[in-house]
């Protein structure tokens, strides 16, 4: 019997892992998912609108994602910056705060977005505690306007 080297057993090891079907997982708090009455090009103008409009937001981009499957939008509230910065200038990296996606899944549409509590996963600060504070409301403003619920 023949046995691997170190670096075949791991080469071995990544090829059956890359090679595996992937399982879909079901959705953690770190997201926030709505069911949508509108539809994704209508609601996609709708946060477009609310951003541009709103003093305190920017709309930073719009594409598609998974062959037009998906529209993915980066938006960012912008008091949370000193707070994002505070935690560090790397923390940076995760500015846009607002990372939403649009599909249809069951014959609707849906909005599939990052709680902004995923800033204090990757990077336990003070500053981000209180961001993640202040985004809460400000993304529930925006998710009722344009989901009609105010």
């Amino acid at each position: 019997m023949k046995t691997l080297t170190p670096i075949a057993a791991f080469t071995l090891a990544i090829a059956l892992a890359l090679s595996a079907p992937l399982a879909a997982t079901e959705p953690d708090d770190h997201f926030i998912i709505r069911d949508c009455e509108q539809s994704r090009a209508d609601l996609a103008g709708a946060i477009r609108e609310y951003a541009e409009n709103e003093e305190d937001w920017i709309f930073l981009a719009e594409f598609d994602l998974a062959g037009g499957d998906i529209t993915a939008l980066k938006v960012c509230y912008l008091p949370l910056g000193p707070d994002i910065l505070d935690a560090g200038l790397h923390v940076g990296a995760m500015m846009p705060c607002g990372h939403i996606g649009l599909y249809e899944e069951d014959g609707g549409t849906k909005l599939s977005m990052l709680h902004p509590k995923f800033m204090t996963t990757l990077q336990p600060h003070p500053s981000l505690e209180r961001a993640v504070e202040n985004a809460e409301p400000a993304f529930e403003a925006l998710l009722d306007h344009v989901l009609g619920g105010s």
